[in-house]
């Protein structure tokens, strides 16, 4: 039951509250961070399982929202990759315009392949809740998603790597 005092205490809790470390935003000065690759690959990976997990059972109660949960972590996964990953591909490779350009055009695919993935997170949510063509939707979307992940990582991560020694190899996270 509702009371006034339990909505107090949460309101209470929600402003006591210490995050562990701040967000980072836009202007956040970040630093190479060594282990960051990795753990991108792991969260990855725990996505892919998860995706796993709904497509093995389409028919289950909630696999729709399983699904925009797993779409909203991968949107949270890019937000990371471009507040702690490509300003440091971009301040690596300042001095090389033509070096610069292509990592821009090859952003520009990926943003792309970024988009169908979510185009098709969003064919799977539609085909759970009209409990129809999901299993074309679910392949679909493993295919667009493995394309943009073996994409980010065989293109992506290793300019990160290159920019760090560049850097200096500072491994402090901003």
């Amino acid at each position: 039951m509702f009371t006034i005092a339990r909505a107090l205490q949460a309101i209470d809790e929600t402003w006591n509250a210490k995050p562990s470390e701040p967000a980072p935003t836009w202007n956040t000065p970040v630093q190479h961070d060594a282990t960051l690759v990795a753990q991108l690959v792991g969260q990855y990976d725990e996505l892919d399982a998860r995706l796993a997990a709904i497509i093995g059972n389409l028919e289950s109660e909630g696999s729709a929202q399983m699904a925009l949960a797993c779409s909203e972590d991968l949107h949270k996964l890019r937000h990371t990759e471009a507040l702690r990953l490509f300003p440091i591909i971009a301040r690596g490779l300042t001095p090389d315009p033509v070096a610069r350009r292509l990592f821009w055009q090859s952003r520009l695919v990926m943003l792309g392949l970024a988009r169908r993935v979510f185009r098709r997170f969003d064919e799977l949510v539609r085909a759970l809740r009209a409990q129809t063509g999901a299993a074309t939707a679910a392949q679909h979307l493993t295919k667009a998603l493995a394309e943009y992940r073996q994409r980010n990582e065989s293109e992506i991560y290793p300019l990160y790597a290159l920019a760090g020694r560049r850097d200096g190899g500072v491994a402090a996270a901003g």
